[in-house]
């Protein structure tokens, strides 16, 4: 009997040890692609267009950044010009000194080692922040591991034949709530378009205090709705789905959609998205 115990622990250690050997995969490596990110709002702040080459898929360092490219903002409707600045670090940077209209539609243009990587996007209207509301919860219960602030904000989509799409960022002291799994985006007040007109629904108000967060007192939350078009709505719910996508009916990746095309030669391929937003904000103190 001593003897069967014996065996059997044995061979589970045997099974058990097997089981650590790492196996290791190799994934072919392509050429390196220029990386564009391109969202350009109404505000009269600093905008930024990023550019940056992709990297291997198991690496864990940044990606490299691109410098002496042009990279240069089209209002068609006008003939404007707007010329980025390079800060030699892959950001290219712009201070505006006018408003970019609604209505119109711009074209990126970058050109690196001779070729031209162009998109075009229409500034859509947005709406703005009516109120924003904090109040206090203790620890505890769904999504409330630690004691703290909640906000909550009204708003109204405004009506019309438009169907509108929205992006809506928050952030906690300046800093932006920038997980994929927190990516607030609508249509119309709600997620589909028959919420014309309608003040946006609560899953989407109380979106901006991110599940398992919190703000504490004299925090400052900002939300920001930015109008956006249905292919970066579809954009940016392929990112979500690609960022959230694990479990038991996890889906197979896939590449994430670009808006940007070589115009020289098809065959040097480019990802990113460009987009213009119209904003609306408010912020509000956690009290």
């Amino acid at each position: 009997m001593k003897t069967i115990k014996l065996f059997l622990f044995v061979t589970g250690i045997f099974f058990l040890t097997s089981c650590e050997d790492v196996i290791q995969v190799k994934l072919d490596e392509g050429d390196p692609m220029i990386t564009v990110d391109a969202f350009i709002n109404s505000m009269m702040s600093q905008q930024k267009v990023r550019l940056t080459y992709t990297d291997a898929y198991f690496s864990q360092k940044p990606n490299d950044p691109i410098a002496g490219a042009t990279v240069r903002l089209k209002d068609l409707n006008t003939g404007i010009d707007y010329i980025f600045s390079d800060n030699n670090n892959g950001d290219y940077v712009l201070t505006p000194t006018d408003t970019f209209k609604v209505g119109h539609d711009y074209q990126l243009t970058v050109t690196h080692q001779g070729y031209d990587y162009t998109s075009v996007s229409r500034m859509n209207r947005s709406t703005g922040v009516d109120t924003l509301v904090s109040e206090f919860k203790e620890a505890g219960g769904l999504g409330n591991a630690e004691e703290g602030y909640k906000f909550i904000f009204l708003g109204f989509d405004p009506p019309g034949d438009t169907i509108d799409y929205y992006w809506i960022k928050s952030y906690r002291n300046g800093v932006f709530f920038n997980k994929g799994g927190e990516i607030n985006i609508c249509v119309n007040a709600a997620y589909g378009a028959g919420a014309d007109g309608f003040p946006f629904i609560t899953p989407i108000a109380e979106s901006i205090t991110p599940f398992g967060e919190v703000f504490q007192k004299f925090d400052v939350c900002r939300v920001e709705i930015h109008s956006i078009n249905l292919e970066t709505f579809n954009f940016l719910n392929q990112v979500f789905t690609q960022t959230t996508n694990s479990g038991l009916f996890a889906t197979s990746p896939e590449n994430v959609k670009t808006n940007i095309k070589n115009t020289n030669n098809n065959k040097v391929k480019v990802v990113g998205w460009f987009c213009m937003s119209t904003v609306g904000f408010k912020e509000g103190v956690a009290q």
